[in-house]
């Protein structure tokens, strides 16, 4: 609901601006009539996705919780058409894997949800994913998720409104002047911590990261002291862990293959240690999805101006209300 409600009144915020409707929209279903958010707030879809519909001069995809499920044939085709029309795309949240699986992220930088980050790469390596806020490749931007929705907003309305505008808009969000996104960290920490997130299948002598970030051994175990308040090896063991329960959620890869590509030379010494982090083995991880997934009903809408003039497209967050005859939501 917040990354939805952030791209919704940043357009107004431009109408306002404009003092004309520059931008309109309406809600078009993917999956539901009525996609629930998980805060419990539902929008009613005034139409259902039609694969006919004419390419667009702008669309958004917002998902959340299994966008597997808002995956097609017909929905892929039409982001492809799209693309090739020319659109300016914006992916939010885990949508940016309805654009991996168009094909449409290939050779490109993008960014997605930090809970899909390891998972994605495993699944899409042609895909440059990064673990930033908004990333931009052309006419496509990708979001994180979140209040950087608000940074991708206001860098994308610079592009295509213009600076006078997106400053205006900065100001009905009662922003100042200031950069609104993250302060970054020091340089070498921030090359150390990338250089452990891209190996983790065949981790590195801590040594080795140290010379990459043009550290010290010394300077690296204080930085991360400092800054995570952990030694690097347990910080880096963190990372490789956390990949783990990523492909475990997201993925249907085998046990041993997730320990393989997580620096883990045999399922047995992956499953103690991951007991040792999360509390729970690997296989009690999978079944507890499983039966929390079998409670929950994926839920998407789109949002469009089925006008030439705009086109914008949200898959919108959340599940299925709670009834007797249509699931119920996670807790």
């Amino acid at each position: 609901m917040l990354t939805t409600t952030l791209i919704l009144e940043a357009l107004r915020f431009v109408n306002l601006a404009h003092r004309r409707k520059a931008f309109d929209w309406k809600i078009k279903g993917v999956q539901s009539d009525a996609p629930r958010a998980s805060n419990g707030f539902t929008l009613a879809a005034q139409l259902q996705f039609d694969s006919n519909t004419p390419p667009a001069d702008i669309v958004c995809l917002n998902a959340s919780y299994f966008p597997e499920a808002a995956s097609s044939a017909r929905l892929l085709g039409w982001l492809r058409a799209a693309e090739r029309h020319g659109t300016w795309i914006l992916a939010v949240d885990t949508a940016p894997l309805l654009l991996a699986q168009a094909g449409l992220l290939d050779g490109r930088a993008a960014t997605i949800h930090w809970e899909e980050f390891d998972s994605a790469r495993e699944l899409f390596p042609k895909v440059d994913f990064r673990s930033s806020g908004v990333e931009q490749s052309g006419r496509i931007f990708t979001c994180s998720g979140g209040m950087a929705v608000l940074d991708m907003m206001l860098r994308f309305l610079t592009q295509h409104q213009g600076d006078e505008i997106s400053q205006r808009v900065r100001q009905c969000f009662f922003l100042n002047d200031a950069d609104a996104s993250l302060v970054a960290r020091d340089k070498k920490l921030s090359t150390a911590v990338e250089t452990m997130r891209r190996c983790t299948a065949k981790p590195l002598p801590l040594d080795n990261i140290a010379v990459r970030a043009n550290m010290s051994p010394r300077q690296l175990y204080r930085q991360f002291e400092a800054e995570f308040g952990v030694s690097p090896g347990k910080f880096y063991n963190a990372i490789r862990l956390q990949k783990a329960q990523s492909l475990l959620l997201n993925t249907r890869f085998p046990i041993s293959q997730i320990a393989f590509a997580c620096g883990y030379s045999t399922a047995s010494w992956f499953g103690k240690s991951y007991k040792s982090f999360f509390g729970i083995t690997p296989n009690e991880e999978r079944a507890r999805l499983a039966a929390g997934k079998a409670q929950s009903e994926n839920r998407l809408a789109m949002f469009f101006q089925p006008n030439s003039s705009l086109l914008v497209n949200i898959l919108g967050q959340g599940a299925t209300p709670l009834s007797a005859d249509r699931g119920r939501i996670l807790p």
